[in-house]
């Protein structure tokens, strides 16, 4: 899919266009990348109770304090060096952080 949508973008005129063809698997791969998840995964390891640590990034108040999703722990990103004594021991716990959203 990755080299049909680029050939799209050079179709409409774009010229610097770079496809990753080994894909996401290989991506995770790579030392110092990260992933993301969607929702509906997110919500499947909540469901089941799985060994992981949500974390919310925004602001507490008002964003954390308004909602956020459950179990979440609140760790805005400008206090996250002086919170992370809330962070598990084990660094192997998977961190699921989230926010606003990409912008």
């Amino acid at each position: 899919m990755s080299h049909k949508s680029a050939w799209k973008a050079e179709k409409l005129g774009y010229s610097n266009v770079k496809v990753f063809s080994d894909g996401y698997p290989a991506w995770l791969k790579v030392p110092g990348n990260y992933g993301c998840i969607a929702t509906p995964y997110l919500k499947q390891q909540l469901d089941k109770s799985a060994d992981m640590v949500v974390i919310d990034s925004r602001p507490k108040r008002p964003k954390y304090d308004k909602g956020h999703i459950p179990t979440a722990i609140s760790i805005p990103n400008s206090k996250f060096m002086e919170m992370s004594y809330l962070l598990p021991d084990d660094k192997k716990t998977p961190l699921v952080f989230y926010c606003g959203g990409f912008t």
